[in-house]
């Protein structure tokens, strides 16, 4: 059984600001996208890498596909995440019976999530990390409350989410001209439900200049 990996590396981190995307700045003597590329490179439950970066940076495709031996493939992503999340998945055809899809701005994953999600998908067929909500959640519309939500219902997704093969490309083949924020809706809508494996809060994304702060502390004081 093979199992490859497709790391999103092609968005413009345009809430982050700044000329270069979130995910090649240096974070502690390394490019943030490489924290996730070093778990891949170390899990024996990874037998290949698909980076998709955007236009441009082609460069630090290349010497990263040089440093990473399991980065098999580099190409351009799309303009949204839906669209970059395609391409890798055509790249992969019958290529591969499972695949790992990541942010690679989310890059605290650890050897053991991984294979937790590995082992867990021969069983769901789909499964994604997440955190149970710990603060009251209200749904909220115009800036005004408009109900509370149930907590202990509420889960915040992560990546890496990882399928069966064959279910993540028929759900991206069935709904290709919707653009959802995450893998697991495409296959929520086939009627599968997703096991959630419950995680660290410590594997959030890199989104704003607060967020590099605290990895910048995660890092630091050993939490990962």
């Amino acid at each position: 059984m093979k199992i490859c990996a497709i790391l999103c590396a092609a968005g413009k981190g345009t809430r982050f600001g700044g000329d270069t995307p979130k995910q090649f700045l240096f974070l502690k003597g390394k490019m943030i996208i490489e924290y996730s590329l070093e778990m891949f490179e170390k899990s024996r439950f990874i037998d290949g890498v698909v980076l998709l970066v955007p236009q441009g940076f082609e460069d630090i495709a290349r010497s990263l596909k040089e440093k990473y031996s399991k980065v098999v493939y580099w190409d351009y992503g799309g303009k949204e995440r839906a669209d970059t999340v395609k391409k890798g998945l055509e790249i992969l055809k019958n290529k591969c019976d499972i695949v790992a899809i990541h942010d690679a701005a989310r890059p605290f994953i650890t050897l053991q999530l991984i294979e937790k999600l590995v082992k867990e998908v021969e069983v769901h067929f789909a499964v994604a990390p997440g955190i149970l909500a710990k603060d009251t959640v209200k749904f909220v519309v115009d800036g005004h409350i408009q109900k509370t939500l149930p907590r202990s219902n509420i889960c915040l997704i992560q990546t890496p989410q990882v399928f069966k093969f064959d279910l993540i490309y028929k759900g991206y083949e069935m709904f290709k001209n919707e653009l959802f924020t995450d893998d697991l809706q495409y296959v929520e809508l086939m009627g599968i439900k997703p096991k959630i494996i419950e995680n660290s809060s410590v594997n959030f994304k890199i989104t704003t200049k607060e967020d590099l702060l605290i990895a910048e502390a995660v890092v630091e004081k050993g939490y990962w």
